[in-house]
């Protein structure tokens, strides 16, 4: 009777370690299942996001043909781009609590999962490299917010200096004087912003060069108004060299600055999407 009974206990504790695997086995591989599904959905995201962020630079190509600069094209093409990274920020940060929460759920009552702690650490580095991945996306998306509304400032403030120059052409002193006020008023929010991560010194140059053409037109146009002609025509000569300056802009070389600094670290996003596919 003792030996039996001994039998039926060794049983019922296989019996018991068994199901216990067999229970451990299906728990985990829900909930591996489930984490790498979320991974491979933030993985999916990984040529929008880049597509945003490679239209950083497309912001300057407004500026390219200054000739032909067309002001509205120049500001509808910065809002797309703010607003595909205002949508990028809102698409990380619902991954990045997707990601979390199949953290959290890989950890959940580890004595379950012992017989699959392997797989479990595999699944957990895979979503360890996408949180990283993401937290970098979260910042060049909000960098790049801020770049968008510089442009849209600074396309703005270019684009009443064209109505100004149009104005006064036409001999429209009140027009003109109306183009100039909002200029400055632009000039002076690209100003502001001209220092947002990213923005290479030489554009805050430009902001002081087009306040100081703002400061020159309104004295030229001050001048006409008294009719005080010989003066106008001497601050004219002001006004053209501030038009020379400004058309030195070199697009490329900031292009190329701008492209330096967000390169890494995009280059640092895809690789942590490529771990976490690993």
């Amino acid at each position: 009777m003792g030996k039996r009974t001994e039998i039926l206990l060794i049983s019922a504790l296989m019996c018991g370690i068994i199901g216990y695997a067999g229970l451990g086995l299906a728990i985990a591989g829900t909930r591996i299942a489930a984490a790498e599904g979320t991974v491979n959905t933030v993985v999916s995201h990984q040529n929008t996001l880049n597509a945003t962020f490679r239209s950083i630079n497309v912001q300057l190509t407004a500026l390219g043909t200054r000739s032909s600069f067309d002001a509205p094209q120049a500001i509808a093409l910065v809002e797309t781009s703010v607003a595909n990274a205002e949508l990028a920020s809102r698409t990380v940060s619902h991954d990045d609590v997707s990601l979390r929460n199949a953290d959290r759920g890989l950890h959940e009552h580890p004595w379950l999962t012992v017989v699959s702690n392997a797989a479990v650490d595999r699944a957990t580095n895979r979503i360890r490299h996408a949180r990283q991945a993401l937290a970098i996306a979260r910042s060049l998306a909000a960098d790049q917010v801020q770049e968008g509304r510089f442009w849209q400032a600074l396309y703005s403030g270019l684009g009443d200096l064209g109505e100004l120059n149009r104005q006064k052409e036409a001999g429209n002193l009140p027009g003109a004087r109306q183009a100039l006020t909002r200029m400055g008023r632009d000039v002076e929010q690209a100003a502001a912003l001209a220092g947002s991560t990213g923005l290479p010194a030489e554009l805050a140059a430009l902001t002081t060069d087009l306040h100081k053409l703002a400061a020159d037109y309104t004295r030229q146009l001050d001048a006409e108004a008294a009719e005080h002609y010989d003066a106008a025509a001497a601050i004219s000569v002001d006004v053209s060299a501030d038009m020379s300056r400004i058309a030195g802009f070199d697009v490329d070389g900031i292009g190329s600055k701008v492209d330096a600094f967000f390169r890494p670290r995009i280059d640092r996003y895809n690789q942590e999407i490529e771990a976490a596919t690993a």
